[in-house]
């Protein structure tokens, strides 16, 4: 899957009794899917997911679903400190047509925080769940740092297709980039290299009656000879046409995912400048 662009995280608005305030998300959630923005990120560190209960996060991420442009890329935060509950999640994100899954280090016993428990709990989400998982490290939030090797190591997985590097470490984002060039992947694509999804697919196809044409026959004979794949060869599906692009590297490591914009907190609403409400003091006010 092709990641590229802003990502941007959406905040949980709130009623001034804590409650979700489902409508707001929903509003705002429209609005971003008016920009050009590649996709939207529901229940991130900005979108408070942690402070939330599991039927407000599954509530979120339904609303948000709901309200989103079929046509961007949408992230899931499923990651919870267990693998089980966090494949619960993931599992339910799935189901409402997210199309990927963002799951953050688990961080609360520091001390078991070791490699072999950080690779098992990853492989074990990674393996088992329905959606491709991104890795979410933040440790100025956590308290805990997943180094650059095991992002190394756990590069390798065909499910695990990046990671949002949050810790705004210059040189192990480096480190990263250059240990993960031998991963090699390929994404779908339009004519005009946007991403496209197994969502976006599926719904092309139930549009038009589930026709697939392959085109540019001898663009895909040559590719067979060469043994590598050709970016000129078209699928049409229903009425979407598709192409294979070669993502390189770690997709998530490169400047595509890197470039990954989380808005700055404010203490004003970023839409109209108001006092902000949320459980954490920085959300957005209930004007938006």
């Amino acid at each position: 899957m092709l990641l590229h662009g802003i990502f941007p995280p959406v905040t949980t608005p709130f009623y001034p009794d804590g409650k979700v305030y489902l409508k707001k998300l929903e509003s705002n959630v429209e609005r971003y899917s008016r920009t050009p923005c590649a996709g939207i990120v529901v229940l991130g560190s900005t979108g408070e997911a942690i402070l939330l209960s599991d039927q407000e996060r599954r509530d979120v991420l339904k609303t948000a679903r709901e309200a989103a442009a079929p046509n961007k890329v949408l992230v899931a935060g499923t990651g919870i400190e267990s693998a089980i509950e966090t494949l619960r999640l993931t599992e339910y994100a799935a189901e409402l047509g997210y199309d990927v899954a963002m799951v953050r280090t688990p961080h609360y016993y520091k001390k078991q925080m070791q490699a072999a428990n950080i690779l098992a709990f990853y492989r074990t989400v990674a393996d088992r769940s329905p959606l491709p998982v991104i890795i979410y490290n933040f440790p100025q939030a956590t308290g805990y740092d997943i180094p650059a090797e095991l992002v190394i190591e756990l590069a390798d997985h065909p499910n695990l297709i990046g990671i949002k590097e949050s810790s705004g470490e210059v040189e192990k984002v480096r480190k990263m980039v250059e240990g993960t060039r031998q991963v090699q992947r390929s994404a779908t694509v339009t004519e005009t290299f946007e991403a496209v999804t197994p969502r976006m697919l599926e719904a092309s196809v139930s549009s038009s009656g589930g026709e697939l044409v392959q085109v540019g026959a001898m663009t895909a004979l040559d590719s067979m000879i060469s043994g590598k794949p050709s970016s000129s060869a078209v699928t049409i599906v229903g009425k979407m046409k598709t192409r294979q692009k070669e993502v390189g590297e770690f997709p998530a490591l490169s400047t595509a995912w890197i470039s990954m914009v989380t808005l700055a907190v404010r203490r004003a609403c970023r839409f109209c400048h108001s006092p902000v409400r949320g459980r954490a003091k920085w959300n957005v006010c209930l004007r938006t």
